[in-house]
């Protein structure tokens, strides 16, 4: 769980682990307001969240590294996948901030909350930003202590 918190401080944003097929074992942070309301519409929680969040996972097991991009309405998730050996036994995930300069989708986001365009706009302000190289500095990093805890756990060390 330490790890979970370290990750979320580091980015200001919500840090999960989840198992192979992306479901949340833990999580450390909170989330923004944004990310409450879609979280409690299943509709938009599968379409906001789940599919790019199953993309970002495929395509960290496939590539063995860290992954950042953004989800259906622009904002930013990073995944960096856990191995043992050649096994995917799951992620590190972070989300919940724009991206510097990044355009967010307030029509999608309303269609998906079923509310006006207008308060869309005012929960698009509520995650604040971070810059893409910061997110990518804190995965290449975390990716790096992540492996060496790992290989270490393979070879007898305690986590």
């Amino acid at each position: 769980m330490a790890t979970l918190e370290e990750i979320s401080s580091d980015l200001g944003m919500v840090a999960t682990l989840v198992d192979p097929r992306g479901m949340i074992l833990l999580h450390a942070g909170d989330y923004p307001e944004i990310c409450l309301r879609v979280r409690r519409r299943p509709e938009a929680l599968s379409f906001v969240c789940g599919q790019s969040s199953q993309a970002l996972m495929k395509e960290a097991e496939r590539s063995r590294g860290p992954v950042v991009e953004l989800c259906q309405i622009g904002l930013c998730k990073m995944v960096i996948p856990l191995f043992h050996g050649d096994r995917f036994l799951g992620a590190v995930a972070s989300c919940s901030r724009a991206l510097v300069g990044e355009e967010l989708d307030p029509f999608l986001l309303s269609q998906e909350l079923g509310i006006g365009e207008e308060e869309a706009e005012g929960l698009l302000a509520s995650p604040g930003e971070i810059e893409e190289e910061r997110v990518w500095e804190v995965a290449r990093r975390w990716d790096g202590r992540l492996k060496s805890l790992l290989d270490g756990a393979a070879k007898g060390q305690p986590l």
